[in-house]
């Protein structure tokens, strides 16, 4: 196994180990754990961040125990394993919570002594007071996602013999948000802002209004995607700025992946009266299809702040760029479209998701139903 850099080794199945010094056993020597990882610069990040803790206290001489690791030690071994089983935008997701908001909280905890009121309590502050601008507190589900992940580790730590019983976590309640969708008035408005003063941002908004596109997908889509006739797209990635993990350069980056499950690679119809459009914009097939140049890509954000500016235009409430989707799935029921073929346009997983998360009832339906119900009771 040879060795690079300080107590760091590159072993022979193409994984990094480092080797930090936990404290001292019942005999006065020095004990070692260790961390692994794919990259150099991840094992060294990690052995960083270890020398900045408290080393576990010695055990007494009359009970010589085993190492009784810190919350953020258990940490390192969960993600040194699941590091090279899940996606990059899945790891790079974990390490940005654990360090912005776990760690700093947990992270020194001996393991075993853990419990979890410690843990209800973080919830309680996270609530309360949990954002990083220090403007308030987070929201249930972004503080049960925290849990969620914490309850990871807190499994593995029992599942590798490290505690002898698991704990029970109690997660808030999370209210029942509702989605925004674009009224057919609305939409109708938005559309004439957007046909005005065609531009390849505001193309790529209409896209989405009509095959129900996330925003990643737009972004990391290039006509080769796009069939010759302008009839079918292709989704086979996405695109998102991500924390950079790497230890070195910047604090994120971009990150061009498969798309979040394998039903989300797909073929999509495209709409006949897109076609025109597609068409005056058409470049050279490797091309960002949103793009101002053949090599340069647009971010989610960068789209966000142009259908804002749209939004804006066409004098309507504000909405957020998923709100397209939201829109998309709801005209599609209102125009007779069945549930599976419209979950398989989406990418779904199951046809449950698109009935309970993105298929919203609107006003004009209910009017519609009551309608009907009224000629039925005449007849």
């Amino acid at each position: 196994m040879p060795k690079t850099g300080r107590n760091i080794y590159k072993r022979k199945d193409g994984r990094w180990e480092g080797r930090y010094p936990k404290g001292r056993n019942a005999d006065g020597n020095i004990t070692y754990g260790y961390v692994y990882s794919r990259t150099f610069t991840e094992v060294k990040r990690h052995l960083s961040v270890l020398s900045n803790e408290k080393p576990a206290p010695a055990a007494p001489e009359t009970t010589p125990e085993k190492h009784n690791p810190t919350f953020s030690e258990v940490v390192n071994q969960w993600l040194s394993i699941i590091s090279l089983k899940v996606k990059s935008s899945t790891y790079a997701g974990y390490i940005a919570i654990l360090d912005l908001h776990i760690l700093p909280s947990l992270g020194r905890y001996n393991m075993r002594s853990l419990t979890a009121l410690d843990i209800g309590r973080f919830a309680k502050a996270k609530l309360e007071n949990g954002r990083a601008d220090g403007r308030g507190g987070l929201s249930a589900k972004t503080v049960r996602d925290m849990l969620s992940i914490i309850k990871i580790v807190v499994d593995f730590a029992y599942n590798e013999k490290i505690i002898g019983s698991t704990l029970s976590i109690t997660y808030p309640k999370q209210q029942q948000r509702t989605m925004r969708v674009l009224s057919r008035q609305e939409q109708l408005s938005l559309e004439s802002v957007l046909t005005a003063e065609l531009d390849v941002y505001k193309l790529g908004i209409l896209l989405c209004l009509y095959t129900g596109l996330r925003v990643g997908e737009l972004c990391a889509l290039r006509w080769q995607d796009i069939s010759d006739d302008f009839n079918t797209l292709s989704v086979s990635q996405t695109l998102q700025r991500v924390k950079n993990t790497s230890g070195s350069g910047n604090k994120t980056k971009i990150l061009i992946d498969t798309p979040k499950s394998p039903r989300s690679v797909r073929d999509v119809p495209i709409p006949k009266l897109l076609a025109p459009y597609l068409r005056s914009f058409a470049r050279k097939d490797d091309a960002y299809v949103i793009s101002a140049e053949d090599s340069i890509f647009t971010e989610p954000r960068t789209m966000q702040n142009h259908f804002s500016k749209s939004v804006k235009a066409a004098n309507i409430s504000s909405a957020n760029y998923h709100s397209l989707r939201h829109t998309f799935a709801t005209r599609c029921i209102e125009a007779g479209m069945d549930i599976k073929s419209l979950s398989e346009i989406l990418g779904h997983a199951n046809v449950n998701i698109t009935l309970n998360r993105y298929v919203h009832s609107s006003f004009e339906q209910k009017r519609e139903g009551m309608n009907k119900l009224e000629q039925y009771i005449a007849m």
